[in-house]
């Protein structure tokens, strides 16, 4: 990225005043690459098994008497959760639910804030700290009866986790307008259309090169948490040791964010509004004016079930993994591997489809979306055929697949969604959409939860979960984001129009 000289002046955005310089995109970049063993490891395999496995060893057998089996395969379990007993799989998965309720509030009371002030970098690297912390705080329970520890732990550092992605993704409109390919467009007289595109296209690389770093961080962590399982014994204790590796990785690296990302400040909190209770209304107000932006609601109504699919059908694979074929710890810790490393492949090759056909983030949605809703259809065959994850080689296949797909899926889905939103409304949005990504999570872990505590056999969540993912496909279909980008800009317009109306009152 090279000096734009004075030439900058010309086209200078009062927004974004300063051009995005090559350390601040690598401070950036660096986050998600701080996170990323949390993201791809810790909440998707190592915190489920940690959560199963210390509470199995702390529950019973289905009498609610005798003490917990685990040394036999399918072993079927309860546990104490509240005043009610629950299965130890739906355990797992009722935590991760309840983590995901707070994280909602969490996203909501945060929304507005990064948008106003000079807090954005700050709120980043708050989160991100007792993040990290609370998850190598898993490493200190030894006593299997202190498992509701482990869930309260779960839910601090996914909590945090999902505010500091909220505060990293805000960046990403930003960013795209003030890039200095962007600038050197509007220099040469780029026509309006032109410089849309190349903000678009902008918008797709940083979300996906920020995925790719995220996967990649993942896979190290991943790697060394395998060398941890492979020095344990069976059980959790293994998976302890792997997440407070990954909370330490995630605290030595936010070490260049600190230094190099910027606050990128914005207009202050207008006077006589409390900082908690404006977050609350902007959002009410947002929602309130979901007519004006229907194509953006209506993705975040999409996304909302693709999101909570995708997450689901991950734990619910680990899970089905231990219990239903009795996979060991160490190839637990392999699905780990295999889903980060097909997902960068699969970043890199979906690019290069999609520049090779010319398709659109749209399409490219929807047929991804079409290809994760075979999986759980292709494990629903397995109740009645003698393939369909009924053998451990076919769960591999499975992940492999899914790998191939998760990544580039989720980067597509955060570039369109940076492209239809309000300009100055970064946050704001992007907390409704960390609301519709992480918060639909509770929903999916929750229904399975009561599935498997009802029937006892996991493999009836793929029913679920295959109408989760696939229902959305249809609406996706109807999606128009040239009205969904015009929409966005008439909203900030009609804004602009009612301040300047009520100046004049004044």
């Amino acid at each position: 990225m090279d000096t734009l000289g004075e030439d900058y002046e010309k086209v200078q955005n009062e927004d974004e005043p300063n051009p995005l310089t090559k350390k601040e995109l690598i401070g950036w970049y660096f986050h998600n690459f701080a996170i990323g063993g949390y993201d791809t490891a810790a909440i998707s395999v190592f915190i489920p098994v940690v959560l199963e496995g210390l509470s199995s060893q702390a529950g019973y057998e289905l009498d609610q008497v005798t003490p917990c089996n685990t040394t036999v395969t399918d072993y079927e379990c309860v546990t104490r959760f509240g005043t009610s007993f629950v299965d130890t799989e739906s355990y797992s998965l009722y935590l991760i639910s309840v983590s995901v309720l707070f994280q909602a509030i969490l996203f909501i009371s945060c929304g507005s804030l990064a948008d106003h002030g000079n807090s954005r970098k700050k709120f980043l690297l708050s989160f991100s700290f007792v993040g990290a912390i609370s998850t190598i705080a898993f490493v200190t329970i030894v006593n299997p009866k202190l498992y509701w520890l482990a869930g309260l732990f779960t839910i601090i550092s996914n909590c945090c986790f999902g505010a500091a992605f909220l505060f990293f993704l805000a960046y990403i409109p930003i960013f795209s307008r003030c890039h200095p390919d962007v600038i050197k467009a509007k220099i040469s007289n780029a026509s309006i259309a032109e410089v849309k595109t190349l903000m678009d296209i902008i918008a797709t690389k940083l979300s996906s090169y920020s995925m790719a770093a995220d996967l990649i961080s993942g896979l190290i962590v991943i790697i060394a948490g395998l060398g941890l399982v492979l020095v344990t014994t069976e059980g959790p204790a293994g998976f302890q040791f792997a997440l407070a590796f990954c909370g330490a990785w995630w605290l030595l690296f936010l070490i260049f964010p600190a230094m190099w990302l910027t606050s990128r400040p914005r207009p202050p909190l207008p006077k006589n509004e409390n900082n908690l209770l404006y977050s609350w209304k902007r959002v009410g107000k947002t929602l309130m004016s979901s007519r004006e932006l229907w194509q953006t609601m209506k993705f975040l109504f999409a996304y909302f079930f693709i999101s909570d699919g995708m997450n689901t059908l991950v734990t619910v694979c680990v899970l089905f993994g231990k219990k239903e074929l009795g996979m060991t710890n160490i190839e637990l810790s392999l699905f780990a591997i295999i889903v980060p490393i097909c997902a960068v492949i699969g970043i890199y090759l979906l690019l290069f489809i999609q520049k090779k056909f010319q398709l659109s983030i749209k399409t490219m949605i929807i047929l991804e979306s079409i290809g994760i809703s075979l999986l759980p259809l292709y494990a629903i065959l397995g109740f009645w055929l003698p393939f369909g994850l009924v053998n451990k080689w076919e769960v591999w296949m499975y992940l492999v697949l899914f790998g191939l797909l998760v990544g580039s899926i989720q980067g597509y889905c955060q570039a369109c969604f940076a492209i239809i939103i309000p300009e100055g409304h970064e946050n704001e949005f992007f907390s409704l959409y960390q609301i519709t990504s992480k918060g639909s999570s509770a929903i999916g872990p929750l229904i399975s939860g009561a599935i498997t505590n009802y029937t006892h056999h996991i493999r009836f969540c793929y029913w679920f979960l295959f109408a989760l993912i696939a229902s959305p496909i249809f609406i996706l279909a109807t999606l128009d984001i040239e009205k969904g980008k015009s929409d966005a800009k008439m909203f900030v317009k009609k804004e602009e129009e009612t301040k300047n109306k009520d100046i004049r009152v004044d």
